[in-house]
């Protein structure tokens, strides 16, 4: 390896080194702003709060002993890999953004299974693959989302549920209302959330919750 290389490799190690550094700090200080955002929110649900780190791209909050309609909530954050510039980039130019995941245990299972993913998304074409054509029916709405749901109860509760649905599609990437549980599924997008968004989000899940708690019965 000649001189040149040699310094450009070890002056792209430096800078690899550096953006860790500095892409570590910047995931610590947005995700601790977000964890303060959640855990605000999730307060109006009662019962314990637990929060815990996922390594140094993630963290999770808990919900034990939930008020109506929820029993316990499981929400878990999963950064960009920000200190990890290639990584990062990579993500970037895929339209990656920071995800939240919420799986909520009701205090009674929805009489219905609905499945709700964004066309074109990420969950679109393996959710499909995996829904049986002989029981599940499915239909897209004009705002690009795809909405499936299984028998009589599955269909009154989509049509319960879809105002709601509409108000989280610009963050939707997945929904899920199952007999199991948890009952409740849902993948989001936190890009550019601030403070009022994240609070609007997790009141928007409550009421979702109750929707379903009491919708397509």
């Amino acid at each position: 390896m000649s001189d040149l290389a040699t310094q450009v490799v070890i002056a792209f190690s430096v800078v690899l080194g550096i953006w860790f550094v500095i892409g570590w700090q910047l995931n610590r200080r947005h995700g601790r702003r977000l964890l303060e955002w959640i855990i605000q929110g999730l307060r109006a649900s009662g019962g314990q709060i637990t929060a815990s780190r996922l390594g140094l791209s993630g963290f999770q909050v808990n919900v034990h002993d939930a008020q109506a309609p929820f029993k316990s909530i499981e929400t878990t954050v999963l950064l960009e890999p920000r200190e990890v510039l290639l990584l990062w980039i990579l993500n970037y130019l895929r339209g990656g953004a920071d995800c939240f995941v919420l799986n909520g245990t009701l205090r009674a299972s929805p009489r219905g299974e609905v499945e709700v993913t964004t066309k074109g998304g990420s969950f679109a074409k393996p959710l499909l693959k995996e829904l049986n054509e002989k029981t599940w029916t499915s239909q897209e709405t004009d705002s690009g989302l795809i909405i499936a749901s299984r028998g009589k109860q599955g269909k009154k509760l989509a049509e319960a549920i879809s105002p709601l649905v509409e108000d989280l599609r610009p963050r939707l990437l997945r929904l899920s209302l199952s007999k199991k549980a948890p009952h409740l599924l849902v993948n989001l997008s936190l890009a550019d959330l601030d403070e009022q968004s994240a609070l609007l989000l997790l009141s928007a899940l409550r009421d979702l919750a109750q929707t379903v708690a009491g919708g397509g019965r």
